[in-house]
């Protein structure tokens, strides 16, 4: 595994190609979705569900999905486009959203969910996607809140789109994610990605380092156990 963390406008290079850029602007799906939900909602906290207006946005609809809250720490896909599906190999129609992370990171993504719901909030967030041969892909998706009963947010449109896909994607079926960054917007506090890039390379150098922390302990263990069978 090669890796660069230089300046903030370098690569950061991890394993089978995928790499995350600093200062990486949205994809053109996220950037699209988002404007529409903003402009849908027109000042408000959320649009509500039915002002979503699928011809307006289809060239997108592959890579959105709607989702409702199933549980305390679960929120299921009620719809979900195409190319979606077929990154994960299936149907994904009345599964988990929630379940596609690892279980380590669920925790993070329901609480972000949450509160995109409660603070009528948008949330942003970058993965690593893993497939049968562990080969990595990187992926960007955006949570928004909806409105479909009542008048406060339940229900959440999203997207969920690959980063530069590499060649194998679609070949094989993803089998799970792994968070990079996760990252809270409050319409009209300024551009949703402000010094994001940075955020995502702290956070590859910390997951590089904690990996590198590990296999010195484990060493050192290695080492002390082998001291003791030698006496």
């Amino acid at each position: 595994m090669g890796v660069y963390l230089g300046t903030a406008r370098r690569w950061a290079w991890l394993s089978f190609g995928c790499s995350v850029r600093a200062g990486q602007p949205m994809q053109s799906t996220s950037q699209q979705l988002y404007a529409y939900w903003d402009r849908v909602r027109n000042g408000r906290a959320a649009p509500r569900r039915v002002e979503i207006d699928p011809a307006k946005i289809s060239a997108l609809l592959p890579e959105t999905f709607i989702a409702e809250r199933a549980g305390a720490r679960s929120y299921r896909f009620r719809l979900a486009g195409t190319r979606i599906c077929e990154h994960f190999g299936h149907e994904l129609q009345g599964t988990d959203l929630v379940d596609l992370w690892r279980d380590a990171d669920r925790r993070a993504v329901v609480s972000l969910i949450d509160t995109v719901l409660t603070d009528a909030a948008v949330g942003y967030g970058r993965s690593f996607a893993y497939g049968q041969d562990n080969r990595q892909a990187c992926f960007e998706f955006l949570f928004f809140p909806l409105i479909h009963i009542g008048e406060a947010p339940n229900r959440l449109l999203g997207t969920f789109t690959a980063i530069e896909p590499p060649f194998w994607l679609g070949t094989e079926p993803l089998l799970h994610l792994e968070l990079i960054e996760l990252k809270l917007h409050r319409p009209g506090e300024g551009p949703l990605l402000k010094q994001a890039g940075a955020e995502v390379i702290s956070l590859v150098s910390r997951r590089l380092s904690d990996g590198t922390q590990n296999r010195r302990k484990a060493r050192k263990k290695s080492s002390r156990t082998d001291s003791q069978t030698l006496n």
